[in-house]
């Protein structure tokens, strides 16, 4: 009968000798005999059958565990990354509105006239912004009109508009000194906001009375 080094019988089984090993010390495979002069591992032409049939049977019940683990893992560190990147989306958005809000206002200071935005809430996640004579401004990135719809916008698609409430109302407005307003010209009695969500996850954007001083919270 004859000897078998473990390089010969990795070939025989078409896996690596890393493979062999680690499949002997968890057990999968039975341990080898040793050589008694330089403790080299010896397989005979049974044992490779054995394990042979061993591999042909399919996942074993500790590689089955092995794989569940594996993938445990790998689904703890993918979440949070997809929760990170909802996240940057939904900021992106948020900081764009705060943006265009200080725009407006700048706009109007510059041009003495009174610009407002109108927001349109969930479903129709839409903000537009208008002169005092209802045209509608430019668009500062195109030469359209001054119309963001979150939902036909392929970077922040699915990005909700929850709610707009300046003094009550969907419309916030800046007359010619940049001196934010409600739809009926009054002066706010309190912040505004214009509250966006997205997966699970929300953050408002806030306009100060009377200054119009706007953050993101």
């Amino acid at each position: 009968m004859g000897i078998f080094r473990a390089a010969e019988v990795a070939g025989k089984l078409r896996i690596s000798k890393q493979t062999l090993f680690r499949y002997e010390k968890k057990g999968i495979f039975p341990k080898p005999r040793r050589n008694r002069i330089n403790r080299w591992r010896e397989y005979n032409e049974e044992e490779i059958q054995k394990m042979k049939q061993i591999m042909g049977r399919g996942f074993t019940l500790l590689e089955l565990i092995i794989v569940v683990v594996i993938m445990g893992i790998l689904s703890a560190l993918t979440i949070p990354r997809f929760e990170s990147f909802y996240t940057v989306k939904l900021k992106g958005a948020v900081n764009n509105v705060a943006s265009d809000i200080r725009y407006v206002q700048q706009l109007a200071a510059s041009s003495h006239d009174t610009y407002k935005m109108t927001f349109y809430v969930t479903p129709a996640n839409r903000y537009e912004v208008q002169k005092s004579d209802n045209s509608y401004a430019k668009n500062p990135f195109g030469h359209g009109d001054f119309i963001i719809n979150f939902t036909n916008d392929p970077q922040y698609k699915g990005i909700g508009i929850d709610s707009a409430n300046i003094n009550g109302m969907n419309i916030l407005s800046f007359d010619w000194n940049g001196t934010p307003r409600d739809a009926n010209g009054n002066t706010l009695t309190a912040e505004g906001q214009v509250n966006l969500s997205y997966q699970n996850d929300s953050f408002s954007v806030r306009v100060t009375p009377n200054t119009g001083w706007v953050r993101v919270q």
